[in-house]
C-alpha cells in the first residue's frame, strides 16, 4: 500500500495529467482531474427562464412590427426572438430578428403576418428539463431561443429560454468555485476578534 502511495505522489509531481487521463491527453482530450458535475445537469430550465416573456400576436403585420422597431419601442426593440400567439392565446409560432431581416430582404408585402414570415414548426423545451438538455436542443437545431411550453398544453407558453440564462448559469457556478469558504478555524478565529475590545 505505501509503494501505491509513493506511486500515485511521484505521479503527480512528474505528470500534468493523471495516469487515467494521460493517454486522453495525448490525444487531445482535455479531462479534468477533479471529477464534477456539470451545473447544467443541476439547474433546471424554470429556474432561469424568463417567466413573462415579450410576446407578440400571429396576425400583426411585418410593416406594424418594423415601425415599432424603428421607434426603438422598449417592448420590441431589446429582443432577438418573439413568440407568436394567436387569437386565443395559445402558442403559434416564434418570429426572430433573422426572420424580419430575411422577409425584409425577400421584399415581402409589409400587410403580410408575423404568423408568415416567423417558424411553426417549434423547438421547445419544458420548465423542468435541465439547462444541459436545453442547450443540446439548442446546439442540435442551430437556434439561439427556446419556448418553455406546459408538457400537459403544448399551445400554453409558460415561458422563453435564451443563451443568456444558461451562460449566466455557468458564471454563477464559476464564481462559487472561486469563492474560498473558511474552515471551522478562521470561523473560530473570527469570533474571537469580534469578541475582543
Amino acid at each position: 500500500m505505501l509503494v501505491c502511495v509513493i506511486a500515485n505522489a511521484v505521479a503527480q509531481l512528474f505528470l500534468k495529467e493523471s495516469i487515467m487521463t494521460e493517454k486522453l491527453a495525448r490525444r487531445g482530450l482535455k479531462v479534468h482531474l477533479e471529477y464534477e458535475v456539470d451545473v447544467l445537469h443541476q439547474v433546471q430550465v424554470g429556474e432561469v427562464m424568463d417567466k413573462d416573456p415579450p410576446s407578440l400576436g400571429a396576425g400583426m403585420s411585418l410593416g406594424e412590427l418594423t415601425e415599432r422597431i424603428g421607434r426603438h419601442d422598449p417592448a420590441v426593440a431589446r429582443h432577438g426572438a418573439y413568440p407568436l400567439l394567436d387569437a386565443a392565446g395559445g402558442l403559434d409560432g416564434i418570429i426572430t430578428r433573422g426572420d424580419i431581416f430575411r422577409a425584409l430582404e425577400s421584399g415581402f408585402d409589409p400587410a403580410t403576418t408575423l404568423a408568415d414570415c416567423g417558424s411553426r414548426g417549434l423547438v421547445v423545451t419544458y420548465a423542468d428539463e435541465s439547462l444541459h438538455d436545453a442547450a443540446e436542443k439548442m446546439l442540435r437545431h442551430g437556434i439561439g431561443y427556446l419556448p418553455v411550453v406546459d408538457p400537459a398544453r403544448p399551445d400554453r407558453l409558460v415561458g422563453c429560454l435564451g443563451r443568456a440564462p444558461i451562460l449566466e448559469a455557468r458564471r454563477r457556478r464559476l464564481t462559487e468555485e472561486s469563492v474560498v469558504e473558511t474552515g471551522w478555524l478562521g470561523r473560530r478565529r473570527g469570533r474571537k476578534a469580534e469578541r475582543a475590545p
